[in-house]
């Protein structure tokens, strides 16, 4: 093959993977500034109809918002203070990842449990979900231990049935394919199976099939997205962002499907 076709070839790849998004990135539907409190909102998961669950990385609480303000319901300590990155929702009990991968799980008013990732030493987490197909919890990895290995964006899986971490990761995507500084933030499946990463590092977001396959990247508008930390969907596939204050204020971002 000559370069010029390889050229070619690689240009057509690229501008798959840089397809159109199905939402409008660039002005979100509903942007609400978030209280205070959640200055350092680093986690969000849909709940009911009209309410979000959250973390931030300073205190181990968890704060319910109303989807449609932004404005804190109710609140309930979990944990000792702590860095924790990202929160999911499944069978009545709410489970939230702290960045060296130990995950609690806890409910109002109960004593919480707590399960490592083993071997945690440089690991740095971000980003936790629920993925009901496979009975399990997505858990992104930020930065792997390994300094060899961060030429690649890790997903892991915790499942839910052993309550353990699986040995072998979920997913493994070569940077190459994406941005060398893509370095995840957040996840959430979406309600058709598409698994979306975002990246506060590098402003982007990455959407792959349920099998880990690269579908679509996209660049952030840094304007719109300061510090992009949490996301999630509710049932009719309405995507939700949250900002960290950073030098502005938190924010809540909604974009209709």
């Amino acid at each position: 093959m000559n370069k010029i076709a390889l050229l070619f070839i690689m240009a057509v790849a690229l501008g798959c993977i840089s397809q159109k998004s199905v939402y409008d990135m660039r002005k979100p539907d509903v942007l609400l500034e978030l209280p205070k409190k959640l200055n350092e909102i680093s986690g969000l998961e849909f709940i009911s109809d009209s309410v979000l669950a959250s973390v931030q990385d300073e205190k181990g609480r968890v704060y319910l918002l109303n989807a449609n303000t932004g404005k804190v319901i109710e609140h309930f300590d979990f944990g000792p203070k702590g860095d924790y990155e990202g929160i999911a929702y499944h069978d009545n009990y709410y489970y939230v990842l702290r960045s060296d991968g130990k995950i609690y799980k806890t409910q109002p008013g109960k004593e919480s449990e707590h399960f490592k990732f083993k071997n945690n030493k440089n690991f740095d987490f971000e980003g936790l979900c629920v993925d009901e197909r496979n009975n399990q919890l997505l858990v992104a990895c930020k930065t792997h231990g390994e300094k060899k290995k961060r030429d690649h964006i890790y997903i892991y899986s915790f499942s839910l049935t052993k309550e353990k971490y699986d040995k072998k990761r979920a997913f493994k995507i070569d940077k190459k394919e994406v941005d060398k500084n893509f370095k995840p933030s957040g996840i959430a499946i979406h309600p058709n199976g598409d698994i979306y990463v975002l990246s506060s590092f590098s402003k982007s977001l990455l959407v792959l099939n349920n099998n880990g396959a690269i579908k679509s990247h996209h660049f952030l508008d840094q304007e719109v997205f300061h510090q992009p930390e949490g996301i999630t969907f509710n049932a009719q596939g309405d995507l939700f962002i949250s900002n960290e204050k950073n030098s502005k204020v938190p924010t809540l971002l909604r974009f209709k499907k």
